[in-house]
């Protein structure tokens, strides 16, 4: 789990931020190395600490020379596979990031709610902890897909972020797993919801979502940590509310 740096020019956002992300990381192997208003320290702190790090960085950083974005693009250039979760008071700014061709980890929306931070916090620590070199456990479950003739792939069930199924093919389905791949195979829906266990549940009559992974569930989609979105049917959408613990964007 690497160390954590967080910048926002709003005091009390940034107590509230801290204030979170220490109560998830009570139990990692991590710390908060920088937390700052002034998105020139964020730069001086990894100029002279380089490495890799989980940042939670404001978009607008008031009247100073770099916003988060500026910000964040410095980062990646430096360290191209650092993970960035944006935080705003304005939702609709994160299309705008996306078409700036800035890679976010995730989008963490302002609210003094303490509550809703904490639970936007635990998501992408969890995320971020669970993807860690030498985290999994040596007996994680796994599902075997079959990929060839007598050849199998097996997959952590813990990476699995999404199953639908393949519009392009019939009769099968899509694996999307944490780190971004996809992998089709031939299965049913119903039958990949009996392997995948309790952490999984249907958000559609032909998606399957990893309860641990959501975040949000706004027009019609599901919200993961990463930025990705699956299919929610209205008629799913409280049952998937109540059971990942995430309220509507």
């Amino acid at each position: 789990m690497p160390d954590i740096i967080i910048c926002d020019d709003d005091k009390f956002m940034l107590g509230l931020s801290v204030e979170a992300a220490l109560k998830c990381i009570e139990k990692e192997n991590s710390r908060i190395v920088c937390a700052t208003q002034d998105s020139a320290e964020v730069m001086l702190y990894i100029k002279k600490n380089p490495g890799d790090y989980l940042y939670f960085l404001d978009i607008d950083l008031g009247r100073a020379a770099l916003n988060g974005v500026d910000v964040a693009r410095l980062i990646k250039k430096q360290k191209p596979l650092s993970k960035i979760v944006f935080v705003t008071s304005h939702a609709d700014m994160a299309t705008d990031i996306l078409k700036s061709g800035v890679e976010a980890f995730g989008f963490i929306e302002k609210t003094a709610d303490r509550d809703k931070m904490l639970q936007a916090y635990r998501k992408y620590i969890r995320l971020v902890s669970q993807d860690a070199p030498g985290n999994a456990p040596a007996d994680e479950p796994v599902v075997n897909l079959l990929i060839g003739i007598d050849e199998y792939l097996s997959l952590p069930v813990s990476q699995i972020l999404y199953v639908d199924t393949d519009k392009a093919i019939s009769h099968f389905v899509r694996y999307h797993t944490v780190d971004g791949s996809d992998l089709s195979v031939r299965d049913t829906i119903e039958n990949v919801l009996q392997k995948l266990g309790d952490d999984f549940m249907k958000s559609h009559r032909s998606v399957i979502i990893n309860k641990n992974y959501v975040v949000s569930v706004s027009n019609g989609m599901v919200n993961f940590a990463g930025g990705e979105q699956a299919d929610c049917s209205f008629r799913l959408k409280n049952d998937v509310m109540k059971k990942c613990g995430v309220k509507k964007a």
